[in-house]
């Protein structure tokens, strides 16, 4: 069922209220971290109070700063981002303006804040402003980083094929760990059953039948004869794909696995232990999941090393719970080292009033040591997925009134946008190889799988033709 407004989706994120002295304290150290790190640099201490969030504080520093300066073009690039922010853009458009004027002497520069501008015009609809400025931008750079910013601004931001068709939703795709299948789910039966097919979009061969229930979320162990994957009862005729789930919500699913020739399926966790989002070690020896079975959903791994994948005993099986928060933590992956999980979490670390809850990506050790919460942002983020070599982190988020899928280095920093297309794009996968990254999308009515390559970026005219 896609039954959330028009992104045809279902969403569930969970609401938590802070106390006033907490969000207070919050703004105190923030404002202390500033004030250490920055003291001496006013141009960095509005950047970090933009990050934090503080933008009406920001917007009073750059002022002060401009009425000294007024043809500081990193000063006028600032207060436009902080005018954004906060709704103000035609404010934010005058001062993005200046700063081009005055970033004459330094294309790079310039460039960026080009960027800032087009993104503007094209969140208010106005196309053709946008356009122009993106085309500007084009003409002049061989910045591939630069090419791949302005792709995501008005299509997939690399070379894109569809594997799947027809009326039926296909979704959870997760490759084979030599890379040459995926392993995916379809509701093509009035119900979810799991297939295998070749990355050229052949479907080799049905892994599950039932009627009663629906499976997702399949992934290859360690004898890739063997698929682990989560089972729930059927609730409707149609598909329900979420990004996040709520703690709050019962959750009745529970983890299988099935020899893909043989058909013989054996219980790991039963249906009703509230067990979902399964990922996958690099070892594919260690499941990582969120359950809800204390009440929120917490972060666990299930140690499959040196069980019997032919006669599994559950009962044998240890599993380590891993975060023990007050609120909601899911959708863990593993880092490529096996020793570190990222993780989606709501928690009230941008200040935002009386609706300060976002949902944003972390980072723990398996032992549950050492969190970091590594991309601050405004907006809502879901479903992290990991290259495996380490180098960058896909995933979901909610902005400019659209859910697309996005692209940061493995340290939080230098976020980029990787699908722009009709409807939602969302389950973000990585071949082994990190040069292919599958994803679903409803651009073409049902959900369907695709395939990105990252290793093929537009080029410069083909990005102008999109731009024509």
């Amino acid at each position: 069922m896609k039954d959330n407004n028009a992104s045809h989706f279902r969403h569930h994120v969970s609401r938590i209220t802070y106390h006033g002295s907490w969000v207070a304290l919050t703004v105190l150290l923030l404002g202390c971290i500033i004030a250490c790190s920055s003291k001496d640099d006013p141009l960095r201490q509005s950047e970090a109070l933009i990050r934090s969030g503080l933008h009406p504080e920001a917007i009073n520093l750059l002022e002060k700063i401009l009425a000294v300066d007024s043809r500081n073009p990193k000063a006028r690039f600032l207060l436009g981002q902080a005018h954004e922010a906060l709704g103000s853009h035609d404010d934010a458009v005058r001062h993005y303006r200046t700063a081009i004027d005055l970033y004459a002497a330094h294309p790079e520069d310039r460039a960026t804040v080009r960027l800032a501008l087009a993104r503007i015009y094209l969140k208010q609809g106005l196309r053709g402003p946008g356009y122009n400025e993106l085309r500007t931008i084009v003409r002049s750079t061989s910045d591939s980083a630069v090419l791949q910013q302005v792709a995501g601004l008005v299509t997939d931001g690399y070379a894109v094929t569809q594997l799947t068709s027809g009326k039926s939703d296909n979704y959870s795709p997760r490759f084979s760990a030599d890379g040459s299948q995926l392993a995916f789910a379809s509701y093509r039966l009035d119900n979810g059953e799991l297939f295998i097919m070749d990355i050229d979009g052949r479907v080799r061969q049905r892994v599950t039948f039932t009627t009663d229930f629906d499976e997702a979320e399949p992934a290859f162990l360690h004898d890739s004869r063997y698929l682990i994957y989560s089972r729930e009862p059927q609730t409707s005729r149609q598909v329900k794909i979420l990004l996040q789930s709520s703690g709050s919500t019962p959750i009745y699913a529970g983890f299988y696995t099935t020899h893909i020739h043989s058909k013989v399926t054996q219980e790991i966790m039963p249906v009703g232990f509230g067990v979902r989002s399964l990922g996958i070690a690099p070892d594919r020896q260690r499941v990582a999941y969120e359950s809800n079975s204390a009440g929120n959903l917490e972060l666990y791994i299930l140690d499959l090393r040196g069980v019997d994948l032919g006669a599994i005993d559950p009962q044998t099986i240890p599993a380590q719970q891993i975060t023990h928060n007050e609120v909601d933590d899911g959708s863990p992956v593993f880092f490529p080292d096996g020793k570190r999980l990222a993780f989606v979490s709501a928690r009230a670390e941008y200040p935002r009033g009386a609706d300060a809850e976002r949902h944003q990506i972390f980072s723990i050790n398996v032992d549950g040591s050492d969190e970091t919460h590594l991309n601050p942002n405004p907006y809502d983020c879901y479903s992290p997925v990991v290259s495996p070599d380490g180098t960058t982190i896909a995933f979901v988020s909610g902005r400019d009134g659209d859910i697309e899928i996005y692209l940061m280095d493995a340290d939080g920093t230098n976020e980029r946008r990787l699908t722009n297309g009709i409807g939602a794009s969302m389950q973000p996968a990585f071949s082994p190889d990190s040069k292919l990254l599958a994803f679903v999308s409803d651009r073409s009515d049902t959900f369907q799988i695709y395939l990105m390559h990252l290793d093929r970026p537009l080029t410069k005219r083909v990005l102008l033709l999109h731009l024509e």
